[in-house]
């Protein structure tokens, strides 16, 4: 596997992560049927507006939990990847450690509890989600990153049993 291939899909996937960020990921629209429709609620939101609102309403624990697995561990993780893909001789505690905080990476599960919630959501009465661009692009993240992943393990083993 080329290096410069795997640069370029870690860069592309990191570019969907911070679209997946910024663009709304959800909308959520509440309305009754009564002779006309009457709005309730309308709402969308991207990560990064869920953290501000988090905050401004002082849910300090919600919002620590999405900032250090939504936004800290993918750029730590992101960030060894680049050193792993970068680097040729490399110390193999980098790998497991990548490999460690792959599984508390949880923007996998992150992108599948908005999916839940728009399930949800539209399952009941008078309620009508609608998945926003954000979801697409942070999807593609968790997609493209677990390739780049596999695809950058592959290539480390490959590389050592030519060596060897």
């Amino acid at each position: 596997m080329n290096r410069y291939l795997l640069l370029i899909l870690h860069t592309g996937s990191l570019v969907l992560l911070g679209f997946g960020w910024t663009l709304n990921i959800l909308q959520i629209d509440i309305s009754i049927h009564f002779f006309s429709d009457i709005n309730l609620f309308n709402e969308k939101r991207s990560v990064f507006g869920m953290l501000q609102r988090l905050w401004s309403d002082k849910s300090y624990w919600p919002f620590i939990l999405i900032f250090v697995f939504g936004i800290i561990v993918p750029l730590l993780k992101s960030a060894l990847l680049y050193y792993i893909i970068l680097v040729k001789d490399h110390d193999i505690k980098w790998r497991h450690l990548v490999s460690a905080i792959s599984k508390w990476a949880m923007a996998d599960v992150f992108a599948i509890s908005i999916f839940v919630a728009f399930l949800g959501a539209n399952a009941m009465q008078n309620t009508r989600a609608i998945l926003e661009p954000g979801f697409y692009y942070f999807s593609g993240y968790v997609l493209l990153s677990g390739v780049v992943a596999m695809l950058c393990g592959k290539m480390l083993n490959n590389s050592e049993t030519q060596t060897a």
